[in-house]
Protein backbone atom coordinates (compact mmCIF):
# COMPACT_ATOMS: atom_id res chain seq x y z
CA UNK A 1 0.00 0.00 0.00
CA UNK A 2 1.16 3.30 -0.87
CA UNK A 3 1.05 5.94 1.64
CA UNK A 4 0.62 9.73 1.24
CA UNK A 5 4.68 10.34 0.99
CA UNK A 6 4.71 7.67 -1.57
CA UNK A 7 2.44 9.36 -3.76
CA UNK A 8 3.79 12.72 -3.15
CA UNK A 9 7.18 11.60 -4.19
CA UNK A 10 6.07 10.01 -7.38
CA UNK A 11 3.86 12.74 -8.42
CA UNK A 12 7.45 15.36 -7.96
CA UNK A 13 9.72 12.67 -9.91
CA UNK A 14 6.77 12.08 -12.69
CA UNK A 15 6.33 16.10 -12.85
CA UNK A 16 10.31 16.79 -12.80
CA UNK A 17 10.88 14.14 -15.51
CA UNK A 18 8.08 15.39 -18.03
CA UNK A 19 9.08 19.25 -17.22
CA UNK A 20 12.87 18.74 -17.90
CA UNK A 21 12.02 16.81 -21.25
CA UNK A 22 9.55 19.54 -22.73
CA UNK A 23 12.18 22.06 -21.36
CA UNK A 24 15.18 20.61 -23.64
CA UNK A 25 13.18 20.26 -26.55
CA UNK A 26 11.60 23.96 -26.32
CA UNK A 27 14.82 25.37 -25.51
CA UNK A 28 16.56 23.81 -28.73
CA UNK A 29 12.97 24.41 -31.37
CA UNK A 30 13.86 27.82 -29.71
CA UNK A 31 17.42 28.60 -30.26
CA UNK A 32 17.68 26.01 -33.12
CA UNK A 33 14.53 26.01 -34.86
CA UNK A 34 13.13 23.72 -37.64
CA UNK A 35 14.16 24.35 -41.20
CA UNK A 36 10.63 24.96 -42.81
CA UNK A 37 9.68 24.04 -46.69
CA UNK A 38 8.95 27.63 -47.41
CA UNK A 39 12.26 28.99 -46.85
CA UNK A 40 13.85 26.73 -49.35
CA UNK A 41 11.29 25.66 -52.04
CA UNK A 42 8.58 28.57 -51.59
CA UNK A 43 5.93 27.80 -53.69
CA UNK A 44 8.24 25.63 -55.65
CA UNK A 45 7.03 22.30 -53.92
CA UNK A 46 6.08 20.62 -57.35
CA UNK A 47 6.87 20.57 -60.87
CA UNK A 48 4.90 23.00 -62.33
CA UNK A 49 2.59 22.57 -65.71
CA UNK A 50 2.90 24.42 -68.78
CA UNK A 51 -0.28 26.81 -68.49
CA UNK A 52 -2.66 26.98 -71.34
CA UNK A 53 -3.18 30.13 -72.97
CA UNK A 54 -5.46 30.72 -75.75
CA UNK A 55 -3.47 30.86 -78.83
CA UNK A 56 -1.10 27.86 -78.62
CA UNK A 57 0.96 28.64 -81.36
CA UNK A 58 2.42 31.95 -79.99
CA UNK A 59 4.39 29.69 -77.74
CA UNK A 60 7.62 27.95 -78.71
CA UNK A 61 7.52 24.93 -77.47
CA UNK A 62 11.22 24.20 -75.15
CA UNK A 63 12.26 20.21 -75.43
CA UNK A 64 14.69 19.37 -72.52
CA UNK A 65 17.60 17.09 -74.42
CA UNK A 66 18.41 13.83 -72.16
CA UNK A 67 21.34 14.81 -70.88
CA UNK A 68 20.07 17.49 -68.89
CA UNK A 69 17.00 15.29 -67.90
CA UNK A 70 19.63 12.64 -66.84
CA UNK A 71 21.92 15.08 -64.93
CA UNK A 72 18.75 16.61 -62.80
CA UNK A 73 17.54 13.26 -62.07
CA UNK A 74 21.41 12.16 -60.61
CA UNK A 75 21.11 15.33 -58.31
CA UNK A 76 17.96 14.36 -56.98
CA UNK A 77 15.68 17.42 -58.53
CA UNK A 78 13.32 18.14 -61.09
CA UNK A 79 12.60 19.94 -64.33
CA UNK A 80 11.36 23.06 -63.73
CA UNK A 81 10.02 25.43 -66.64
CA UNK A 82 10.14 29.27 -66.25
CA UNK A 83 7.40 31.40 -68.18
CA UNK A 84 6.65 34.81 -69.68
CA UNK A 85 4.01 37.16 -68.78
CA UNK A 86 2.03 35.71 -71.78
CA UNK A 87 2.25 32.12 -70.00
CA UNK A 88 5.23 30.61 -72.71
CA UNK A 89 8.15 28.68 -71.55
CA UNK A 90 10.91 30.55 -71.92
CA UNK A 91 13.57 28.16 -70.71
CA UNK A 92 14.32 25.97 -67.62
CA UNK A 93 16.75 24.66 -65.20
CA UNK A 94 16.70 21.83 -62.34
CA UNK A 95 14.53 22.36 -59.00
CA UNK A 96 16.51 20.75 -56.31
CA UNK A 97 14.98 22.76 -53.31
CA UNK A 98 13.14 19.40 -52.15
CA UNK A 99 17.04 18.00 -51.57
CA UNK A 100 18.30 20.83 -50.13
CA UNK A 101 15.26 21.07 -47.69
CA UNK A 102 15.93 17.01 -46.68
CA UNK A 103 19.76 17.57 -46.27
CA UNK A 104 18.38 21.14 -43.66
CA UNK A 105 16.38 18.57 -41.99
CA UNK A 106 18.38 16.01 -41.78
CA UNK A 107 21.28 17.99 -40.36
CA UNK A 108 18.67 19.43 -37.73
CA UNK A 109 17.55 16.41 -36.39
CA UNK A 110 21.42 15.39 -35.81
CA UNK A 111 22.07 18.27 -33.97
CA UNK A 112 18.65 18.21 -32.14
CA UNK A 113 19.77 14.67 -31.05
CA UNK A 114 23.44 15.53 -29.94
CA UNK A 115 22.31 18.58 -28.25
CA UNK A 116 19.50 16.19 -26.29
CA UNK A 117 21.74 13.83 -25.52
CA UNK A 118 24.63 16.59 -23.95
CA UNK A 119 21.45 17.94 -21.91
CA UNK A 120 20.10 14.13 -20.99
CA UNK A 121 23.58 13.15 -19.65
CA UNK A 122 24.26 16.03 -17.53
CA UNK A 123 20.62 15.61 -15.83
CA UNK A 124 21.33 11.62 -15.85
CA UNK A 125 24.79 12.74 -14.19
CA UNK A 126 23.00 15.34 -11.75
CA UNK A 127 20.61 12.62 -10.64
CA UNK A 128 23.21 10.45 -9.85
CA UNK A 129 25.73 12.28 -7.91
CA UNK A 130 23.03 14.43 -6.51
CA UNK A 131 23.69 13.97 -2.16
CA UNK A 132 20.56 12.19 -0.69
CA UNK A 133 22.41 12.14 2.75
CA UNK A 134 22.07 15.78 3.33
CA UNK A 135 18.63 16.15 2.63
CA UNK A 136 16.09 13.43 1.56
CA UNK A 137 14.48 15.85 -1.06
CA UNK A 138 17.54 15.18 -3.05
CA UNK A 139 16.68 12.09 -3.71
CA UNK A 140 13.44 13.27 -5.48
CA UNK A 141 14.46 15.36 -7.16
CA UNK A 142 17.92 13.64 -8.63
CA UNK A 143 15.19 10.80 -9.17
CA UNK A 144 13.50 13.00 -11.39
CA UNK A 145 16.47 14.38 -12.88
CA UNK A 146 17.69 11.33 -13.67
CA UNK A 147 14.03 10.17 -15.20
CA UNK A 148 13.81 13.06 -17.13
CA UNK A 149 16.94 12.41 -18.56
CA UNK A 150 16.23 9.05 -19.89
CA UNK A 151 13.55 10.75 -21.15
CA UNK A 152 14.66 12.96 -23.32
CA UNK A 153 17.52 10.68 -24.43
CA UNK A 154 14.76 8.24 -25.49
CA UNK A 155 12.77 10.34 -27.48
CA UNK A 156 15.41 12.18 -29.08
CA UNK A 157 16.83 9.15 -30.23
CA UNK A 158 13.37 7.98 -31.12
CA UNK A 159 12.54 11.26 -33.34
CA UNK A 160 15.82 11.98 -35.07
CA UNK A 161 17.03 7.89 -35.69
CA UNK A 162 16.14 7.69 -39.21
CA UNK A 163 18.35 11.04 -39.97
CA UNK A 164 21.28 9.25 -38.42
CA UNK A 165 23.77 7.38 -40.02
CA UNK A 166 23.60 3.42 -40.39
CA UNK A 167 26.51 2.82 -39.04
CA UNK A 168 26.05 5.28 -35.92
CA UNK A 169 22.73 4.15 -35.23
CA UNK A 170 23.77 0.54 -33.16
CA UNK A 171 26.42 2.42 -31.99
CA UNK A 172 24.32 4.63 -29.98
CA UNK A 173 21.90 1.63 -29.14
CA UNK A 174 25.02 0.42 -27.68
CA UNK A 175 26.20 3.25 -25.37
CA UNK A 176 22.56 4.22 -24.19
CA UNK A 177 22.14 0.28 -23.25
CA UNK A 178 25.89 0.87 -20.99
CA UNK A 179 24.15 3.98 -20.14
CA UNK A 180 21.18 2.08 -18.50
CA UNK A 181 23.78 -1.08 -16.91
CA UNK A 182 25.72 1.43 -15.54
CA UNK A 183 22.57 3.60 -13.78
CA UNK A 184 21.05 0.34 -12.52
CA UNK A 185 24.61 -0.74 -11.20
CA UNK A 186 25.52 2.48 -9.68
CA UNK A 187 21.62 3.02 -8.14
CA UNK A 188 21.96 -0.78 -6.74
CA UNK A 189 25.58 0.07 -5.33
CA UNK A 190 24.28 2.89 -3.48
CA UNK A 191 21.29 1.56 -1.93
CA UNK A 192 23.79 -1.31 -0.80
CA UNK A 193 26.26 1.09 0.51
CA UNK A 194 23.55 3.04 2.05
CA UNK A 195 22.70 -0.47 4.41
CA UNK A 196 26.08 -0.67 5.43
CA UNK A 197 25.95 2.08 8.14
CA UNK A 198 22.02 0.78 9.17
CA UNK A 199 24.01 -2.36 9.58
CA UNK A 200 26.95 -1.38 11.83
CA UNK A 201 24.72 1.35 13.65
CA UNK A 202 22.45 -2.25 14.96
CA UNK A 203 25.27 -4.19 15.68
CA UNK A 204 26.91 -1.88 17.46
CA UNK A 205 23.87 -1.32 20.17
CA UNK A 206 23.71 -5.03 19.95
CA UNK A 207 26.95 -5.31 21.16
CA UNK A 208 26.43 -2.37 23.67
CA UNK A 209 23.76 -3.86 25.35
Amino acid sequence: MFNIVDIRKIIIIFLIAVLFSVLVFSTIEAFYPNPEWDNYCREKGFPKVAPLVQNQEVCQEIDVNDVDQNACESKKGYIEFNYDSKGCPTSYECNTCSKEYDFARQTHDQYVFYISALLALVAIFIGLYLPAQTNNLNEWIGTGFMLGGTFALFFGTASTFGSLDRIIRPIIIFLELVLVIFIAYKKIGNLRMDDVPITKKVLRKRKKK
